[in-house]
């Protein structure tokens, strides 16, 4: 292991809480969550399945059940425990007739940009979001890869993809619908948008968005030189820290977690 891979597990080491360490543990190769640590990271899921944002602690969220949706693939939590099925039904069950994703109405003052109902950017994040784990998560249900709800969140997605394979919405949802159109087998959609991520790589992008992305394209069979990933770990690199760690967007007290993808995203870009 390198010098600064050494410094980023010491760091988690000092500073994460008990699910950085669990999934910095299954990165190393160590043991899963004990049977308590699982009851603890699944806690908070309310009696429709779904989980509640920092912002709407008393709602259900799209957004906030796909985040612990990702945070539980970091876990290798899958579908075999009810309550990610339950996660995923929650998402599956509210589909909209056109395929999208958006909030409840009722959360519009209180909902972020990311998620604010209303608008096209933020509908075209979540139905990314929703399609991409109702892919991703059917890979090892019962069901067959090419769900049909996610495959009506692909069609969505690709109505709003311009030819340049921009969509109207933040860069988030451009590597997830990438991710999508992949499980989707829609490589023709997804080459565009990850050429045009490519060029979209900048200074201002974040350690947390770069790993994400990493994280989620990776193991996609996305050839390892391709230019994205040539230029989002190059910048991933850049941004960490001398005490090893890498800075989240949302606080100092994230830092660990980000800190965490930060080192799982190149790994698994780099394996086909």
């Amino acid at each position: 292991m390198s010098a600064s891979f050494d410094r980023a597990v010491a760091y988690v080491r000092a500073h994460g809480d008990e699910f950085d360490q669990g999934r910095l543990d299954l990165l190393l190769g160590g043991p899963s969550l004990s049977n308590d640590q699982q009851r603890r990271f699944l806690a908070g899921q309310r009696a429709d399945g779904g989980w509640p944002p920092f912002w709407a602690p008393d709602a259900s969220s799209f957004d906030a059940t796909c985040y612990r949706l990702a945070q539980a693939e970091g876990l290798h939590m899958g579908t075999c425990y009810p309550q990610i099925a339950q996660g995923v039904a929650f998402i599956r069950a509210r589909q909209r007739d056109d395929g999208s994703w958006e909030e409840d109405e009722a959360l519009h003052e209180l909902a972020p940009p990311w998620a604010k109902p209303g608008a096209l950017a933020p509908r075209l994040y979540l139905t990314a979001n929703c399609g991409w784990w109702l892919a991703e998560t059917s890979l090892t249900s019962t069901m067959v890869t090419a769900d049909p709800a996610a495959r009506r969140a692909g069609d969505y997605l690709e109505r709003h993809e311009a030819a340049d394979g921009s969509l109207p919405s933040i860069l988030h949802a451009h590597w997830l619908a990438a991710g999508l159109w992949i499980r989707l087998g829609r490589q023709d959609l997804a080459d565009c948008v990850l050429d045009t991520l490519a060029t979209r790589v900048t200074d201002d992008v974040a350690a947390g968005a770069l790993a994400w992305m990493l994280v989620t394209l990776g193991g996609l069979g996305i050839a390892p030189d391709h230019p994205l990933g040539q230029t989002a770990t190059s910048r991933l690199a850049s941004l960490q820290r001398a005490d090893g760690g890498w800075t989240s967007e949302d606080g100092p007290n994230r830092d660990p977690s980000v800190t965490v993808e930060a080192l799982r995203g190149p790994r698994k870009w780099a394996a086909i």
